[in-house]
């Protein structure tokens, strides 16, 4: 009779324990934050087909900036995928895997988008094939403080 209360009593406590705790797996789960790209971002590395070009291209002064009103502006000239100011916009605001650049006049540029912490700095990258579709340029940027 003893090890039958015991087994009841065991059987109430872990079912109250149970039910006391809270769900913190929920708890974890949030929604992901929208990505915040304004600002201006300059480059810090870009590769051709898997090569670096850093070494053979002076980066300094090519620069995007992204405005709060989805406009953007470029400094400098590069083999980028637009080559004056416009608009742009994430294809998803929370998990986007796109940029939509539309250089003003012109048809929208589509890049693959990517959005890392690379050794503590939020990376910008973009992954583009201006003109031909065999070279594939990977530019990675970091926002200007």
């Amino acid at each position: 009779m003893k090890i039958k209360i015991l087994k009841i009593f065991y059987l109430l406590l872990c079912t109250m324990v149970l039910l006391s705790c809270k769900n913190e797996v929920a708890e974890l789960i949030k929604d992901e934050p929208v990505k915040d790209i304004t600002g201006t971002w300059k480059i810090v590395s870009l590769s051709r087909n898997g090569e670096e070009l850093a070494e053979r291209l002076d980066l300094s002064k090519f620069k995007v900036t992204f405005n709060a009103d989805g406009t953007y502006t470029l400094q400098d000239q590069m083999a980028f995928t637009v080559s004056g100011p416009g608009s742009y916009q994430l294809n998803d605001s929370q998990y986007p895997s796109g940029l939509i650049m539309t250089e003003q006049g012109k048809e929208p540029e589509k890049m693959t988008f990517r959005f890392p912490v690379i050794a503590g700095k939020r990376q910008l990258s973009l992954t583009l094939s201006p003109g031909c579709e065999g070279n594939v340029y990977q530019y990675n940027f970091v926002r200007e403080n």
